[in-house]
């Protein structure tokens, strides 16, 4: 089976493609048959030039309402479409996509596996991960550190924001918690100067520069607990699945691509949602978003802070539960889609 994705460390679908194009190597031939990424919620090959005799696309979109223009047209184009999330894969079905699985994204053991909890330095260290823009919601996550640091002067707070696509930082103008202003500064900066006019004590505060995924376990581990409040993800969040590996629980939206992964058994969930409306640049609807509470995430944040032994028992369940997560699973999942094509066309 052919592998038509983009290869990178530093950004999902690069790192997506390169384990799925070397698990599947790793597997018997399926020949005719290619494995596509899908570029955006036109449900298209990110790379036509590939296409081939059987066509299986992988998704992950968040614009529900978008999405459904292009269902009816993308179930006679592919020959199966693989959604990252069952949410993904329910909005595909309203559509009409009838030939579609949800297969999750994996993690990587060798990197991220349990690590036992950081040693008390006197230090509450709050991870909050993923490319700073609206839908992710760390705009929740500064609001909710702003009160929480205030209240704690032994919280920290370690981010991994570095967003590379100037047209997705913009949209945090749209946030009604926090101020921010576009600029063509440099992504560290222009994240720094937000946190500062935002109430945020910048001595308390380390934000990492993009670097190679394989690097991104030491960060993790200095950490104690994840923030994860995104309004609506199409995957099950590579990062926060990692975070979690890694022997550390979180805060997160159990809705949309959390769904999958989120319980109150390995985290703890945020439950309480407003619906939020999103349109696109010509203002036509877009997407109905989980708007997740404030004062809801700020209350776990101070539990998660007075009980400790609780987070730890979660974090050990979370830990043991993303193993089910790793690439060669989700290769041997793509592979049985594939040969069961195959089969059928020659049949």
């Amino acid at each position: 089976m052919k592998v038509s994705m983009p290869s990178g460390r530093a950004h999902g679908w690069g790192i997506a493609g390169e384990y799925l194009t070397r698990e599947i190597a790793k597997l018997p031939p399926v020949e005719g048959v290619t494995l596509h990424s899908i570029s955006g919620h036109d449900l298209r090959p990110m790379n036509p030039a590939d296409w081939g005799r059987t066509n299986i696309g992988y998704c992950f979109f968040e614009n529900d309402i978008e999405v459904l223009r292009h269902t009816r047209r993308a179930a006679r184009e592919w020959d199966f479409i693989v959604a990252g999330s069952s949410w993904c894969e329910y909005q595909l079905r309203i559509g009409g996509v009838k030939r579609t699985a949800t297969i999750l994204q994996g993690i990587d053991p060798a990197n991220f596996h349990p690590a036992p909890p950081r040693a008390d330095d006197g230090r509450f260290i709050v991870f909050s991960g993923g490319k700073f823009e609206l839908r992710k919601g760390q705009d929740l996550v500064i609001a909710a550190m702003r009160v929480f640091m205030r209240r704690h002067r032994d919280a920290y707070l370690v981010c991994s924001w570095y967003n590379q696509w100037p047209f997705s930082l913009a949209t945090m103008a749209d946030s009604t918690h926090i101020s921010f202003r576009p600029a063509d500064d440099d992504c560290l900066a222009l994240l720094q100067r937000t946190l500062h006019e935002n109430g945020i004590p910048l001595e308390r505060v380390f934000l990492t520069p993009l670097i190679d995924n394989s690097q991104m376990r030491q960060i993790y581990v200095q950490t104690d607990m994840g923030l994860f409040p995104n309004r609506c993800e199409g995957g099950n969040n590579m990062v926060m699945c990692e975070y979690m590996a890694c022997g550390r629980t979180v805060i997160a939206s159990d809705a949309t691509g959390h769904a999958d992964v989120i319980t109150d058994k390995n985290a703890f969930p945020l439950t309480c949602y407003s619906p939020l409306l999103v349109n696109d640049p010509q203002g036509r609807p877009s997407a109905v978003w989980h708007e997740p509470s404030l004062d809801e995430l700020i209350e776990q944040l101070e539990f998660a802070y007075l009980h400790r032994q609780v987070a730890a028992e979660k974090a050990a369940v979370a830990a043991e539960e993303m193993k089910a997560l790793g690439w060669d699973k989700a290769a041997q999942q793509f592979h049985y889609v594939g040969s069961k094509l195959a089969n059928n066309k020659r049949g």
